[in-house]
Parts: C-alpha cells; sequence; structure tokens
C-alpha cells in the first residue's frame, strides 16, 4: 500500500503530462488543417489569374502568395503566421507547412507563367498534395485531402477516414473529429475537419453532375455549402511528449 501511495503523484503528473501534450498536438492538428484550407482557397481565389492564356507573369509569386495566405489564415484561425516562434512545437508546425506551401508556389512558377495555355493543372487539390508530401518530410505530420467521392488515389480515404466523414455528413456542418489511436507502430492524434463546397470550387464540382470539368474530371453535382470532403492530419504524439 505504502509503495502504491508512493507512486500516486508520478502516475498523477504522467497523466497531466499526456494531457497537456495531448491538448498541444490538438492545437497543432488544428492549425495545420486550417493553414491547408486557408492555402486551397488562395489557390481558388486566384485560379483564373493562373490560367489566363492572355498573361505571361502572373504576379503570383510565393511572396504575393503569403501575403494573401496570411491573411487568410488569421481570418480562419485568429493567427498571425509571422507571430509564430519557431522555436516551440506549435510554432514549429505552423512554420513548416507555411514554407511548405511558399516551396510548392516557387516551383510551380514556370507552370503557373506559361503565356498561350489555359488550363495549368495547377489548382487547390493539386496545391494541397504537393504541400502534404512536403510537410510530412518537414515534420513528421502528415495532412491529406480527401473524400467519399475521391478522385485520385492520392485523396481515397483509409478505414478510419471513410468512417468519420460519414459521420461528419450526417452530424451537421461545422463538426470536426479527433481521436488519438494507433497508426501503423505509432500513437497518434487524427483529426478531421470538412471541407464545404465554395462558389469558386463549383467551375469543377457543380452542376450538372456527369458533365466533364476543365480538368477532364466529372462533376459530381455538388450545390455551394455542401460537404465535399475534409482535411485529415495524423500527428504523432510521440514527437509532441519529446519535446514538451
Amino acid at each position: 500500500m505504502k509503495k502504491w501511495l508512493a507512486l500516486f503523484p508520478i502516475m498523477i503528473l504522467l497523466i497531466f503530462t499526456h494531457a497537456a501534450a495531448a491538448e498541444k498536438l490538438e492545437s497543432i492538428a488544428v492549425a495545420v488543417a486550417d493553414y491547408l484550407t486557408a492555402g486551397r482557397a488562395v489557390i481558388a481565389k486566384n485560379q483564373t489569374l493562373i490560367n489566363d492564356p492572355s498573361l505571361g507573369d502572373k504576379g503570383f509569386t510565393p511572396q504575393a502568395y503569403a501575403e494573401q495566405v496570411s491573411q487568410e489564415f488569421m481570418l480562419r484561425s485568429g493567427i498571425d503566421i509571422r507571430s509564430l516562434s519557431p522555436t516551440d512545437d506549435f510554432g514549429k508546425a505552423v512554420i513548416a507547412i507555411h514554407e511548405a506551401a511558399m516551396e510548392v508556389i516557387a516551383e510551380a512558377q514556370t507552370q503557373i507563367n506559361e503565356p498561350g495555355t489555359g488550363f495549368k493543372g495547377f489548382i487547390p487539390a493539386v496545391f494541397g498534395k504537393k504541400v502534404g508530401d512536403k510537410l510530412y518530410r518537414k515534420a513528421g505530420i502528415t495532412v491529406k485531402q480527401t473524400s467519399l467521392k475521391f478522385r485520385g488515389e492520392y485523396n481515397k480515404p483509409d478505414d478510419f477516414e471513410v468512417d468519420v466523414l460519414k459521420k461528419l455528413e450526417s452530424s451537421g456542418k461545422g463538426n470536426t473529429y479527433y481521436e488519438e489511436t494507433k497508426f501503423g507502430d505509432l500513437r497518434v492524434l487524427r483529426y478531421v475537419v470538412p471541407l464545404y463546397i465554395e462558389k469558386s470550387c463549383l467551375p469543377c464540382h457543380g452542376e450538372p453532375a456527369g458533365e466533364k470539368d476543365i480538368t477532364g474530371k466529372i462533376k459530381e453535382g455538388y450545390k455551394e455549402g455542401d460537404m465535399r470532403g475534409a482535411i485529415s492530419v495524423i500527428a504523432p504524439i510521440k514527437c509532441v511528449l519529446d519535446n514538451k
């Protein structure tokens, strides 16, 4: 009994440490998802400019993107990217996805600025996939765009995401989902936030259903406000515990 009582403070400390780490990781996952949603919105708002065949240099540089996404991210999250510190886990994660996005925009300049070509193939989904790949290499955090009506294999939901997408579709607008679980050999936090159809999405995903869009894919027939899919984030718990 005395031995158990001696261990009790340590057990309480471990419980609180884990709870604090989980809370911090949840805030990271939310911010990463908010950032990718903001970045996708910026690409969508500039889609007409990007696809304008009459222009060469569009002026949509990494710096121009950074200014626009900073405003969009602030509106969605209340966070000023410029105020973040690279010395804590939260700041590191948001700065990492911002740097990843800037690199994607930089690498796409020749594609974006190609004169005489209309559709460039640089769309929110492509942007999001490339940003997700870079973020994983930079920070070990997986961020993925997914949907029950996925268009590419890289967007295909896994079993966990299928269940959550169905729950979110039936639970009403504005809900999100997070859970601590296993992913392979890792203990992770999984966070899923819905993506809703905005006006800028309709040319590719709206009506009439069954018609081909500019990308050659089949339109789903969504209406503004419909749930299109979700941003799915997988963040290892261990990395936060190790850097608390």
